[in-house]
């Protein structure tokens, strides 16, 4: 932790030896004032701290997390803790500053695992769920198409009957991190559970939505997956497609109708996409 005083309308800066070291400078070649210290505050953050800064004239406190850019290129987190005193004319805040980065990495792997699948990196049922309900109140609003798609794996107890366990989680992974690198940035892909995925389309009407779940369905089918024992093996998956329709959607009602069309998917043979008539 450092210690610091600020002159505001002087310009002036006081850093203890230990801020030098937070901020990845040397009191030989560097010299703190405001405008210097506001140079290494993270663009996306500078607004944030001179707000703060406003504030403590009117509440006597500064209490700010913000992100800096060390000579280096190298980013950090700090977290700035000052009381105001009005002198005369002047304007000084006193403060600490201490580097709180492991502790905001820390919060970053947490909300992560909040609502991440921990096997395959892919976003949970509760994430999925949550986004779903998000999406629908966007549709309510604005009437912008959004898509789902169901799909699992086809006979993935045998996968893990015949080639054990491990292979069974080879598939899933490779399978996860393929829809990550494929699909749009603004798609949401889950692991609902077991051999069961989700996709949530924005911005996407229904016969779209069954493009893309056709393009997953193929690519899921050209990849070859190899045992621990050393035997090669395919799978196959089964799509059910449905779309928001109407302003009396539900998050049942499509989660509903595209497990249906999953299920005839199934009933039909299997390694097919079946989508929504409704629409």
């Amino acid at each position: 932790m450092g210690y610091w005083r600020a002159s505001l309308k002087a310009n002036e800066l006081f850093w203890s030896e230990a801020i030098y070291d937070i901020f990845g400078v040397k009191p030989n070649t560097f010299t703190p004032s405001i405008h210097a210290f506001k140079a290494m505050v993270h663009p996306e953050d500078l607004e944030s701290v001179e707000a703060s800064m406003r504030r403590a004239q009117e509440t006597g406190s500064h209490d700010v997390e913000h992100r800096i850019v060390r000579p280096n290129g190298e980013v950090r987190w700090v977290h700035e803790l000052a009381d105001y005193f009005p002198e005369g004319d002047e304007q000084i805040l006193i403060g600490t500053v201490r580097d709180i980065t492991e502790q905001k990495k820390l919060e970053l792997r947490l909300r992560q695992l909040s609502r991440t699948d921990e096997l395959t990196g892919l976003y949970n049922r509760r994430y999925f769920m949550r986004r779903l309900l998000q999406e629908l109140a966007r549709y309510r609003r604005y009437l912008r198409p959004t898509s789902v798609v169901l799909f699992d794996f086809d006979h993935f107890k045998r996968i893990n009957d015949t080639h054990g366990h491990p292979a069974g989680d080879q598939v899933l992974v490779k399978v996860s991190k393929l829809l990550r690198e494929r699909l749009r940035t603004n798609d949401i892909p889950a692991r609902l559970g077991g051999e069961e995925f989700a996709l949530l389309l924005p911005e996407t009407e229904l016969e779209e939505a069954g493009e893309v779940a056709e393009k997953v369905r193929q690519l899921v089918l050209d990849q070859v997956f190899t045992s621990e024992e050393g035997h090669r093996f395919e799978v196959s998956i089964t799509c059910g497609v449905s779309a928001f329709h109407g302003i009396e959607e539900t998050v049942e009602g499509i989660l509903h109708r595209a497990d249906q069309n999953l299920y005839q998917g199934k009933r039909a043979g299997r390694n097919r996409v079946m989508v929504d008539e409704r629409n």
